[in-house]
C-alpha cells in the first residue's frame, strides 16, 4: 500500500452504475443448503425480496496451441435478497457471499456497512474456515449528453493507441490490463471500452475497476474489511487517474469529503 489516503471527489450524477464486493471461503464443513434460510432471518428487516437466481457457470480449460476452451458446465444456484427499492441486494450461494449496490449510488460508507454486515452474518450462519477470494469491483459508465463523437482522451485517458500511421478514428474498442498492488495485496483488472447500443444518442464510455485478492491465502478473516478499505481506496484513485477534469465537469463535481 503506498501513498495517504485519497481526497474524495463528491459528483452531483456519479457514473456508478453498479458496485459489489464479493467473498468466497473454505468452509469448515459440505455446504448446507439451510444457510441462506439462516441468512436471511438475520437480515430479512433491510432485504426482504426473496428469490431463487440460477447463473450458468463457465469453465474455462486449455486447449491445443495455446488455445483457451469454455464449457458451461452446469447451473449455480444462489439466493438473492434484495432491498425493497432493488437498489441493493445480497447473493448468497455455496461459499460465497456477495454485495451488490445498484444506481444510483448512495456513498462509500453505507455500501461499506452492507459490505460489512453480510460477511458478519455469513461468518455467523456458515462459520467459514478461511477466505479463498475477495473482489471488490466497480462499473461505471460515463455518457456524455451532446456529444456524438469525441476524442476519447478529452474525458477518458485509459484509452486505447494505434500507431500513428493508423487512422485514429474507432468505430469501438475495448482494453484490459492487469496490474498487481504487491503491497496493498490485491490485483487491479481495468476494462475499458466504448459503449455501442440501439438508439444511443450520445457518447458512452465503460470503465470496470475490479480488484481481488493477489494472495488469498494472506486475507484473514477477522481483517477482511481492512482489505475491502484498502481495495476502495486504490480503486477511487484508479478511477480518478483514468478521467479529466472536463470529464468531472460534466459529471456535476460539487466538492470533497
Amino acid at each position: 500500500m503506498t501513498g495517504e489516503k485519497p481526497k474524495r471527489r463528491i459528483y452531483k450524477d456519479p457514473p456508478i452504475i453498479e458496485a459489489l464486493c464479493e467473498f468466497q471461503f473454505v468452509p469448515n464443513q459440505p455446504w448446507d443448503w439451510t444457510i441462506p434460510g439462516l441468512f436471511y432471518r438475520e437480515v430479512e428487516s433491510e432485504f426482504p425480496i426473496r428469490r431463487q437466481f440460477n447463473p450458468f457457470q463457465i469453465e474455462v480449460s486449455a486447449g491445443t496451441e495455446g488455445t483457451s476452451v469454455q464449457n458451461v458446465v452446469g447451473n449455480v444456484e444462489r439466493m438473492q435478497f434484495a432491498r425493497q427499492d432493488e437498489g441493493a441486494l445480497i447473493q448468497i450461494g455455496p461459499n460465497t457471499v456477495s454485495v451488490n449496490h445498484l444506481k444510483p449510488y448512495s456513498s462509500w460508507e453505507t455500501f461499506k456497512q452492507m459490505i460489512g454486515r453480510a460477511l458478519e452474518v455469513y461468518r455467523q450462519v456458515a462459520n467459514p474456515q478461511a477466505i479463498s477470494r475477495i473482489g471488490l469491483r466497480y462499473i461505471n459508465r460515463l455518457e456524455f449528453p451532446g456529444f456524438r463523437s469525441v476524442d476519447i482522451e478529452r474525458f477518458l485517458l485509459a484509452a486505447p493507441a494505434v500507431p500513428s500511421a493508423v487512422p485514429q478514428t474507432f468505430s469501438s474498442w475495448l482494453q484490459r490490463v492487469e496490474i498487481p498492488f504487491i503491497e496493498a495485496n490485491g490485483l487491479l483488472v481495468l476494462q475499458s471500452s466504448s459503449v455501442r447500443e440501439e438508439g444511443q444518442r450520445n457518447v458512452a464510455f465503460l470503465l470496470d475497476l475490479d480488484f481481488i485478492t493477489l494472495q488469498p491465502e494472506l486475507a484473514k478473516l477477522d481483517s477482511a474489511m481492512e482489505w475491502v478499505e484498502r481495495a476502495h481506496d486504490e480503486v477511487e484513485k484508479t478511477f480518478e487517474a483514468c478521467i479529466t477534469d472536463e470529464a468531472r465537469q460534466l459529471l456535476g463535481e460539487v466538492g470533497h469529503d
